[in-house]
C-alpha cells in the first residue's frame, strides 16, 4: 500500500510540476500552492477531531499513514511555490535586462541567462522534481 500511495504522490507531483502549471497564470500559482499547507494542517486536526467526535481509535499504522500523507502535501505544495517563484524570478530578471539593460544583451553572462531562459526553467523543474521524489521516498519508503 505504501508502495501504491508513493507512486500516486509522484505521479501527482510531476503533473503539478510539468503540466497544471502551464494552464494558469504564475500569479494564481503563487498564491495557491502557499495556500495550500494550512488547508492541509487544517484538514489534518479537523479529521482527527471528527474521529474524537465519532469515538473512533486510530491504531499506529493509520495515524502514520496520516501524518505521511500530511507531510507529502506539504512537501508537493511547497515545492510547486519554489518552482513557480524560481520561473517568476527568471521572468523577472530577463524583463529587466530586455527593458533597463537593452545595451548590454549581448554581453556573456547576460546573454546566456536571456537566451536559455526556457532551459533554466525546464532544468530547475527537474531538480525540484527529483527532490521532491526523494523527499517523498524517506516519508513513505525510507524508515
Amino acid at each position: 500500500m505504501r508502495y501504491l500511495l508513493f507512486i500516486m504522490l509522484i505521479s501527482l507531483n510531476f503533473y503539478l510540476l510539468f503540466s497544471f502549471s502551464k494552464k494558469f497564470e504564475r500569479q494564481y500559482l503563487l498564491k495557491l500552492f502557499p495556500a495550500m499547507i494550512p488547508i492541509v494542517i487544517v484538514l489534518f486536526f479537523g479529521f482527527g477531531f471528527a474521529l474524537k467526535l465519532l469515538h473512533i481509535q486510530m491504531n499506529f499504522v493509520t495515524s502514520e499513514t496520516l501524518i505521511s500523507a500530511m507531510m507529502s502535501l506539504i512537501v508537493i505544495s511547497l515545492i510547486n511555490f519554489v518552482n513557480q517563484f524560481f520561473s517568476y524570478i527568471v521572468d523577472l530578471v530577463v524583463t529587466f535586462h530586455q527593458k533597463k539593460n537593452a545595451a548590454n544583451l549581448g554581453r556573456h553572462p547576460i546573454k546566456f541567462f536571456v537566451d536559455n531562459q526556457i532551459m533554466l526553467k525546464r532544468v530547475t523543474t527537474l531538480i525540484w522534481f527529483f527532490g521532491s521524489a526523494l523527499m517523498l521516498y524517506g516519508i513513505w519508503l525510507g524508515g
